[in-house]
Protein backbone atom coordinates (compact mmCIF):
# COMPACT_ATOMS: atom_id res chain seq x y z
CA UNK A 1 0.00 0.00 0.00
CA UNK A 2 1.81 3.20 -1.31
CA UNK A 3 0.75 6.37 0.08
CA UNK A 4 -0.78 9.06 -1.83
CA UNK A 5 -0.97 12.74 -3.16
CA UNK A 6 -4.13 14.53 -1.46
CA UNK A 7 -5.46 15.24 -5.13
CA UNK A 8 -4.42 11.72 -6.30
CA UNK A 9 -6.33 9.95 -2.97
CA UNK A 10 -9.40 11.89 -4.40
CA UNK A 11 -9.04 10.65 -7.70
CA UNK A 12 -8.60 6.95 -6.52
CA UNK A 13 -11.41 6.79 -3.79
CA UNK A 14 -13.96 8.62 -6.59
CA UNK A 15 -12.86 5.56 -9.03
CA UNK A 16 -13.34 2.53 -6.37
CA UNK A 17 -17.16 4.19 -5.32
CA UNK A 18 -17.96 4.46 -8.71
CA UNK A 19 -16.59 1.10 -9.41
CA UNK A 20 -18.01 -0.31 -6.29
CA UNK A 21 -21.30 0.75 -7.22
CA UNK A 22 -23.12 0.64 -3.45
CA UNK A 23 -22.58 -3.50 -3.89
CA UNK A 24 -20.49 -3.71 -1.16
CA UNK A 25 -18.48 -2.51 2.13
CA UNK A 26 -16.36 0.46 2.54
CA UNK A 27 -14.12 1.03 4.99
CA UNK A 28 -12.88 4.43 6.13
CA UNK A 29 -10.15 4.86 8.65
CA UNK A 30 -8.49 7.84 10.23
CA UNK A 31 -6.21 8.14 12.67
CA UNK A 32 -3.27 10.43 14.43
CA UNK A 33 0.00 9.72 12.24
CA UNK A 34 2.60 9.95 15.55
CA UNK A 35 6.31 9.44 14.96
CA UNK A 36 9.24 9.90 17.34
CA UNK A 37 11.16 13.26 16.57
CA UNK A 38 14.39 11.93 17.98
CA UNK A 39 14.61 9.07 15.83
CA UNK A 40 14.19 11.67 12.38
CA UNK A 41 16.98 13.87 14.33
CA UNK A 42 18.97 11.02 14.50
CA UNK A 43 18.93 9.90 10.86
CA UNK A 44 16.43 7.15 11.36
CA UNK A 45 13.77 7.66 9.00
CA UNK A 46 10.52 5.97 10.74
CA UNK A 47 7.81 6.54 8.15
CA UNK A 48 10.11 6.22 4.89
CA UNK A 49 7.67 6.15 2.60
CA UNK A 50 6.10 9.89 3.16
CA UNK A 51 6.61 12.25 1.23
CA UNK A 52 9.20 14.91 1.77
CA UNK A 53 7.00 17.93 2.63
CA UNK A 54 5.46 15.68 5.77
CA UNK A 55 7.48 17.18 9.19
CA UNK A 56 6.33 16.63 12.70
CA UNK A 57 5.52 20.55 13.48
CA UNK A 58 6.52 22.04 17.16
CA UNK A 59 4.71 24.91 18.69
CA UNK A 60 6.76 27.94 18.71
CA UNK A 61 5.99 29.03 22.46
CA UNK A 62 5.97 25.69 23.75
CA UNK A 63 7.85 22.64 22.33
CA UNK A 64 6.10 20.28 24.34
CA UNK A 65 2.45 21.02 22.34
CA UNK A 66 2.82 19.30 19.18
CA UNK A 67 0.52 19.08 15.92
CA UNK A 68 0.39 15.79 14.08
CA UNK A 69 -0.55 15.22 10.46
CA UNK A 70 -3.80 12.67 10.07
CA UNK A 71 -3.53 9.39 8.13
CA UNK A 72 -6.87 8.66 6.03
CA UNK A 73 -7.14 5.24 4.58
CA UNK A 74 -9.56 3.72 2.61
CA UNK A 75 -9.93 0.25 1.81
CA UNK A 76 -12.95 -2.43 -0.09
CA UNK A 77 -12.02 -5.09 2.31
CA UNK A 78 -12.45 -7.48 -0.89
CA UNK A 79 -11.52 -11.16 1.48
CA UNK A 80 -9.17 -11.79 -1.63
CA UNK A 81 -5.87 -9.72 -1.06
CA UNK A 82 -4.50 -10.07 -3.99
CA UNK A 83 -7.65 -8.06 -5.42
CA UNK A 84 -8.12 -5.80 -1.92
CA UNK A 85 -7.54 -2.10 -2.93
CA UNK A 86 -6.20 0.12 -0.47
CA UNK A 87 -5.55 3.40 -0.60
CA UNK A 88 -3.99 5.97 1.85
CA UNK A 89 -2.96 9.38 2.81
CA UNK A 90 -1.20 11.98 4.83
CA UNK A 91 -3.06 15.11 5.68
CA UNK A 92 -1.18 17.67 7.21
CA UNK A 93 -2.96 20.05 9.67
CA UNK A 94 -2.89 23.28 8.41
CA UNK A 95 -4.73 21.35 4.95
CA UNK A 96 -7.30 19.55 7.01
CA UNK A 97 -10.45 21.93 6.89
CA UNK A 98 -10.10 22.19 3.07
CA UNK A 99 -8.86 18.46 2.79
CA UNK A 100 -12.56 17.41 4.76
CA UNK A 101 -14.61 19.25 2.56
CA UNK A 102 -13.02 17.66 -0.64
CA UNK A 103 -13.05 14.29 1.43
CA UNK A 104 -16.93 14.74 2.04
CA UNK A 105 -17.91 16.24 -1.06
CA UNK A 106 -16.34 13.00 -2.57
CA UNK A 107 -17.87 10.53 -0.18
CA UNK A 108 -21.34 11.94 -0.59
CA UNK A 109 -21.22 11.55 -4.78
CA UNK A 110 -19.92 7.90 -4.35
CA UNK A 111 -22.11 6.15 -1.60
CA UNK A 112 -25.43 5.84 -3.90
CA UNK A 113 -26.61 2.84 -1.42
CA UNK A 114 -27.33 5.29 1.24
CA UNK A 115 -30.34 6.13 2.46
CA UNK A 116 -31.63 9.55 3.58
CA UNK A 117 -33.31 9.45 7.44
CA UNK A 118 -37.17 9.33 7.54
CA UNK A 119 -38.84 11.53 9.66
CA UNK A 120 -41.60 10.28 11.15
CA UNK A 121 -44.66 12.44 11.60
CA UNK A 122 -45.47 12.08 15.32
CA UNK A 123 -49.08 12.16 15.98
CA UNK A 124 -50.78 14.68 18.24
CA UNK A 125 -53.10 13.66 20.78
CA UNK A 126 -56.01 15.69 21.64
CA UNK A 127 -56.47 16.25 25.01
CA UNK A 128 -59.47 14.50 26.13
CA UNK A 129 -62.41 16.52 27.46
CA UNK A 130 -63.68 15.73 30.93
Amino acid sequence: MTRLENKEFFKEVANLLTKNGGKSSIYLTQKRLSYTVDAEIEGVAPLSDLSKEVKPVLHEHNPDFKTYSILIRVTDGNKEKSARVKLSTVVEPENLDAFWNEYTNVLKAGFVGLKKKSKSKKKTKKASKK
